[in-house]
């Protein structure tokens, strides 16, 4: 083993002093791909991150790359004097590369339903592999995913038959499997926690996982009698399945990850930091139809996002996490005082191996840049839930004309939110917090269709398999490298 970690560590510019040291250095590099892809599979290739993944699991590596690592740091007595062994950590070693897909992914077991629809070439895999061993420059590869819900409303024309729905669309790494669930008042008793979307996207080996978990929502009144009525059983907020909305003052992001998500960790996990992350805050905003800038004057309604490092013990291991989460508080005037409609949304984490979080940092980015909300099913969530709040004020107005306010409110919000969203400020080709929230628009110059992906990147791909390619390298190009046909998409810059 102490041979494998010299060999990491020898200077790669020797290794090009002669013919021997090349053969090495891709004996190396075949040797180690499938090691590369399924301990490193999360791993932000470049900066000779691979290398040092391939290192901390030195423990786990194959006989074969130990074997080729062993006989490259130690060559033969009839190789030429001061000839020094080969090292895999260039950018561009089958082990520094993005690992490749190899099956198509598993059909959704029941308790991940409804699943992850994806779709990707499955039939090239030796191809591919031979393919990363020469690629240019550092890339991604990732595959489109879709959660899927079904849905029963007489309204859409199918009866009482379930309708299989698109919630969100997002991009994972090709060799990531996805299970997602869509449920149905399982959360707390607040009407808009009526839907509970989470899902669960990790690499091969289990180590590197993106999570979402559902949006979580509380009520508070500061003025004494709207508190009580608040509190009174007979009025309180409840779901259809008899739970009741929670009553807690409003709180800081930072307090919500401390006093609530905390809890769901191991005992002993600590908060190792806590910084701003201003591009979900911008995402959480055009969801939300509110403007770029937040003032936390615009429409009652304020918003804050932050991201928490938080370390613990996972199955023996040290673990990290980056948890990231939106508070949104809607403030309404209510009685002599205010009523706050509070929710914490976008509540999403990237788990990965501690010290290789930041490694990822770009990859956990990538993947949040792509959510994208599926217009029919934001309509038809948002129309259910001004509903519900229309029906509320209705029994309310018969109590409290006050009380049926606030719920008037509220509908409103929601009805407000889905016209705008259907006006296409959630799609639009252009928008001032593009830069924020870390992305870019493409265009297919085969279909014109457009799309917004990570601006980390500058140069993209896709194929006819819902699967991108995005990489930093202007001269790196798929086609002939990878498998599979890949059209390159053109940067839409806007208008001066």
């Amino acid at each position: 083993m102490r041979r494998w970690t010299l060999l990491l560590v020898v200077c790669a510019a020797t290794a090009a002093q002669s013919a021997r040291a090349d053969d090495q250095l891709a004996a190396i590099q075949a040797a180690c791909a499938e090691d590369a892809q399924k301990l490193c599979a999360g791993v932000q290739p470049g900066g000779g991150r691979i290398v040092a993944c391939l290192k901390e699991h030195k423990d786990s590596l194959s006989d074969r790359c130990k074997k080729a690592a062993g006989l490259a740091a130690n060559p033969t007595r009839s190789s030429a004097p001061g000839t020094s062994s080969a090292s895999p950590a260039s950018e561009t070693s089958a082990s520094d590369a993005p690992p490749t897909p190899t099956t198509s992914p598993s059909a959704p077991s029941a308790a991940a339903t409804p699943a992850a629809k994806s779709s990707h070439d499955t039939g090239a895999a030796s191809k591919d592999a031979a393919a990363t061993g020469t690629a240019s420059g550092a890339y991604l590869r990732m595959k489109q995913v879709q959660i899927i819900a079904p849905v029963v409303d007489p309204a859409l024309g199918h009866g009482n038959d379930p309708v299989n729905m698109p919630v969100l669309d997002m991009l994972i790494p090709s060799t990531w499997d996805l299970k997602s669930n869509v449920a149905f008042n399982t959360q707390s008793g607040c009407f808009s926690d009526s839907f509970s979307v989470s899902w669960e996207a990790k690499s091969a080996d289990g180590s590197v996982a993106f999570q979402g978990a559902p949006d979580s929502s509380w009520q508070y009144a500061d003025d004494p009698a709207a508190l009580r009525n608040l509190t009174d059983p007979s009025r309180r907020q409840i779901n259809g399945e008899g739970k009741p909305c929670p009553v807690k003052k409003p709180m800081k992001a930072e307090d919500y990850i401390r006093q609530d998500v905390l809890t769901v960790f191991p005992s002993g996990s600590t908060v190792v930091s806590v910084e701003p992350f201003a591009e979900l805050n911008q995402i959480a905003r055009k969801q939300l139809g509110l403007p770029p800038d937040d003032a936390g004057k615009a429409g009652g309604t304020r918003t804050e996002a932050i991201r928490a490092r938080v370390e613990f013990q996972k199955d023996g291991k040290a673990v990290e996490d980056w948890v990231a989460v939106v508070v949104v508080t809607r403030v309404f005037r209510q009685g002599r005082g205010a009523f706050y409609d509070c929710h914490a949304i976008d509540f999403m984490a990237l788990r990965a191996p501690k010290g290789q979080l930041d490694a990822n940092d770009k990859l956990f980015k990538v993947m949040i840049s792509s959510l994208r909300p599926e217009q029919k099913w934001q309509d038809y969530s948002n129309k259910y839930l001004a509903w519900r709040y229309q029906v509320e004020a209705k029994k309310q107005a018969q109590i409290d004309a006050i009380w049926a306010n606030f719920q008037n409110q509220v509908a409103q919000t929601l009805m407000d939110v889905t016209a705008n969203q259907q006006r296409g400020s959630l799609n639009s080709a252009f928008g001032a917090d593009q830069n924020i929230r870390g992305v870019q628009t493409f265009r297919d110059p085969t279909t014109g269709s457009t799309m917004e992906l990570s601006n980390q990147y500058d140069h993209a791909w896709l194929n006819g398999s819902n699967e991108y390619i995005m990489s930093e390298d202007p001269n790196f190009n798929p086609n002939g490298q990878l498998s599979g046909n890949w059209n390159q998409l053109q940067v839409v810059h806007p208008a001066p």
